[in-house]
């Protein structure tokens, strides 16, 4: 199936704002992303909340304990919603599970913004993570599927970027209420935490496309034909580009069958087979190394490890903390555009080392202001908090659903991203206690423990992350192929790694896919 290489480049590489196919896709993406959002408000939101004295007054003046309750609720949700978005994402399709989730969320925030009391307010809270959880499993699933390959790996990488926008429109938010001496100051941003959960409820009634990939899985080929040409050819159903994205599909889908067909088209397809196994095991690992390296005691403590280097006033830790959250914006939108060119591996290792870096200096300043009170280890502190925070956005804030969504193949991609919410929900809620409980108990030593916690992450990426920059779905879906297993029954697709970017001489090299090799890492 040989095609002229100009035909198919001049498609793949166009520029999204001359192509009106790609502009409309990129305008549908956007409200998928903009469901991220919601995440990065309400962990902005909360802390921000416990400041007010209306809130705590509503709340029945909540101790410790119950403000722990308030904060970690939300991770709960998203644990008992991890385990039934993935069922709504592949049953129903990726749409569905946004809707689902977008009105679990606005739901949510109606209650949260309406409490009366804690108790209403812990359920409101319950609810935005229980929908949460949808989102994050469907959302990047369904960015993914739909992008056009030549910006699949920088759109993907888009989607936990808008985290801190929500983030940054938080702390605003509460900044212009704090002021007001009503309930008010916390319902209006109660309120405006609904505004992104509309916006994609929207977007799914007026149209939001379906991936073309779960199209295909139920039988709906054509559908899924103009889908791509819609927006990836203008409407040709018979260019170059949409050709091959439909025969990729074909062998994923193929080959995918054949795993079904052994009885294993349930969870335990997860655990069953080896290649399986490690997907399984590397999103699990990457969602403990993203919330276990000590960037999440700099997030949710930043005001009390400000205050004990020194600095206490109000405006100055407002203005550290806003200036802090802008420059994580800029260095996860970089991280995301550098995703592509430099690649996921070397952006992982580049972060993890750099916070290495950053942390023992962090660490010794600490304890030089702790021990003997010197000025300039305070303002060093704060110049190594922004290098650490610098570190852990260029990789572990854009990669976080874009990794494992290219690791996991369509077959269990909802399923995998279900355990990672989990696993990820889980570990928030273990934070959510043990940190304060260090911070008082040991100080600056904490950070010697991440270190230790960095050292490791390190080793592991290094030896077990692999490479997916540039490489197709079939590539990517036989990247944990075992090489001895038999590989009969093969599948020609002349020119696949040709046609879709990889070698300029399509008409003298062609590449040879076979579905028992695919079926074999599934």
């Amino acid at each position: 199936m040989s095609v002229p290489v100009q035909e198919f480049q001049a498609q793949r590489f166009a520029k999204w704002w001359k192509d009106l196919g790609l502009r409309k896709l990129l305008a549908w993406q956007a409200t998928i992303l903009v469901s991220q959002m919601t995440t990065g408000y309400d962990e902005s939101v909360v802390g921000s909340f416990q400041s007010m004295k209306p809130w705590v007054k509503d709340m029945g003046y909540p101790d410790s304990s119950r403000i722990g309750l308030i904060t970690s609720i939300v991770f709960v949700g998203g644990f008992v919603g991890a385990l039934v978005a993935s069922p709504t994402a592949d049953y129903f399709g990726r749409r569905v599970g946004m809707f689902v989730g977008s009105t679990l969320t606005f739901a949510g925030t109606i209650v949260q913004s309406a409490a009366q009391t804690a108790g209403m307010f812990i359920g409101g809270r319950f609810l935005i993570g229980f929908g949460i959880s949808f989102t994050c499993v469907a959302g990047p699933s369904l960015l993914f599927e739909l992008a056009h390959p030549a910006m699949r790996g920088t759109i993907s990488s888009l989607f936990n970027v808008l985290w801190y926008v929500g983030s940054i429109i938080a702390a605003w938010t509460t900044f212009g209420t704090g002021y007001m001496s009503t309930s008010w100051s916390w319902r209006i941003p109660s309120l405006i935490q609904g505004v992104p959960a509309l916006l994609v409820m929207m977007s799914v009634l007026c149209g939001l496309p379906e991936s073309p990939r779960w199209l295909c899985a139920n039988q709906r080929v054509e559908e899924a034909q103009q889908l791509l040409a819609k927006y990836h050819s203008n409407g040709n159903l018979h260019s170059a580009l949409v050709i091959h994205e439909m025969e990729e599909i074909h062998i994923l889908l193929e080959a995918e069958a054949t795993v079904q067909k052994s009885g294993q088209n349930s969870w335990s397809v997860l655990y069953r087979s080896p290649a399986n196994r490690k997907r399984i095991a590397l999103v699990a690992t990457i969602a403990l190394l993203t919330l276990w390296n000590g960037q999440g005691v700099i997030a949710y403590y930043f005001s009390p490890i400000l205050t004990s280097i020194g600095i206490t006033s109000t405006p100055q830790q407002t203005g550290i903390n806003g200036g802090l959250q802008v420059w994580n914006l800029l260095f996860s939108l970089a991280g995301a555009l550098l995703a592509d060119p430099i690649g996921r591996r070397t952006l992982w290792m580049i972060s993890f080392v750099g916070m290495i870096l950053a942390n023992v200096p962090l660490t010794i300043s600490s304890a030089m202001y702790a021990q003997h009170g010197y000025k300039g280890a305070s303002y060093a502190v704060v110049i190594f908090l922004f290098l650490y925070d610098a570190a852990f956005n260029l990789a572990n804030n854009p990669l976080l659903y874009c990794y494992p969504t290219e690791l996991l193949p369509f077959a269990i991609r909802a399923k995998g991203l279900s355990v990672q919410v989990a696993v990820s929900q889980t570990a928030l809620t273990v934070n959510q206690y043990v940190n304060p409980i260090a911070l008082d108990s040991i100080g600056f030593y904490y950070y010697i423990f991440y270190l230790g916690m960095l050292i490791l992450g390190t080793c592991i990426i290094f030896f077990t992350f692999p490479e997916t920059k540039g490489k197709t779905e079939v590539e990517l879906a036989a990247l944990f192929a075992d090489p001895k297993l038999d590989c009969a029954d093969p599948i020609t697709l002349e020119g696949m790694e040709a046609a879709l970017g990889h070698d300029p001489n399509l008409c003298e090299k062609s590449a040879v896919v076979t579905k028992n090799e695919v079926s074999n890492s599934l």
